[in-house]
């Protein structure tokens, strides 16, 4: 044995960090104030407060683009947004034609990960095999807002080749943002945030859900608890525990963010969504990143935290045959039962 390998105190500090970092269930009598005093910490972790002080700017919006997917019948809209002095965001808005226009109807935001195709995998299927999830949402009334995130797609360094990958991109943008205090995490919950005010001030929507997909699914984790605008939230490809995912083997670097466990371990911050939130969190049970072995530990929490608070029902826990990927089924037949759809519901 090498006495001098460093694994021992590795794993130390993880145990003393969430150890310290408290124990939701313990705070069910408190919750209210537990969620408040969590969710300031978060906003602290991911430098919110930072960008809102130095960089926030009044909203504007300019529609760029405009087309209509023959096949389905949805049309496809593309905004530019001003998201922060000197960051200008793709938002691509996918709806049904209908009379009365979109003001009041409910709204998906889609929160993409490492996709080679960025916002565009939100609709845009790899293969003839099916719809991508964004289409079918549109399709079932929901108005579907896709941000181009920080990094992805789009939205890279103006010196990024076009076909840089997904991972490449954050690994040139990251270390930047953490020498500058920031990090790609807080930016990306900021660009989903200032996605629902575009939403409410430039398309009258009220009525949010978000998912997200892998390293979209960290977003969401966050994004999910922070706004009380969204009233759904399905976390996919990432539900899990840091301890058996991106603390266990090699991970892309916008998934690890400074003091991040210091907040409690991943799904002790998805428990932040309860009672009121509707909750689907969902893997694969062959996902070799996001481990079956984690994510049932994580689902058994949240259905328990749920649970205490009075509201088992709004918890949905789903290990699908699959790996890591999307279960466009599974999305759509939740949201049917769980969430209202756009045909009249609210």
């Amino acid at each position: 044995m090498n006495e001098f390998r460093v694994s021992s105190f590795m794993e130390m500090v993880y145990e003393d960090v969430v150890e310290r970092a408290g124990e939701p269930l313990e705070e069910v009598d408190n919750w209210k104030e537990y969620q408040r005093r969590k969710k300031e910490q978060i906003r602290d972790v991911l430098k919110l407060s930072l960008l809102k002080e130095r960089y926030d700017v009044p909203l504007v919006w300019q529609k760029t683009e405009e087309q209509t997917e023959n096949e389905y019948g949805v049309r496809i809209e593309k905004y530019r947004v001003e998201a922060l002095r000197n960051l200008t965001m793709a938002v691509h808005v996918l709806h049904q034609e209908r009379e009365g226009g979109l003001v009041g109807k409910p709204a998906v935001m889609f929160l993409n990960g490492h996709d080679p195709r960025g916002a565009e995998g939100a609709y845009r299927p790899l293969s003839a095999g099916g719809p991508a999830l964004g289409m079918e949402l549109a399709r079932l009334g929901y108005v579907v807002l896709v941000p181009e995130l920080f990094a992805f797609g789009e939205a890279k360094r103006r010196e990024a080749p076009d076909d840089l990958g997904a991972c490449e991109s954050c690994a040139e943008t990251e270390p930047w943002l953490l020498n500058c205090g920031l990090n790609l995490a807080g930016l990306r919950v900021w660009e989903a945030l200032k996605t629902l005010d575009f939403a409410q001030e430039a398309l009258g929507l009220e009525h949010f859900g978000v998912y997200g997909i892998s390293g979209g699914g960290h977003i969401c984790n966050y994004a999910g608890v922070l706004d009380d605008r969204i009233e759904a939230m399905m976390v996919s490809g990432y539900p899990n525990l840091y301890k058996y995912s991106t603390m266990a083997m090699v991970h892309c670097i916008c998934n690890y963010v400074p003091g991040q466990i210091e907040l409690g371990e991943s799904h002790h911050i998805t428990a932040l969504a309860a009672p009121e939130k509707k909750l689907l969190v969902m893997n694969g049970r062959e996902d070799p990143i996001f481990p079956a072995e984690g994510s049932r530990i994580a689902f058994a929490y949240l259905e328990e935290v749920y649970r205490r608070l009075g509201a088992p029902d709004n918890c949905t826990a789903v290990l699908f045959e699959g790996g890591h990927e999307i279960s466009v089924p599974e999305v759509c037949r939740w949201l049917e039962k769980n969430w209202p759809n756009g045909a009249g519901s609210f």
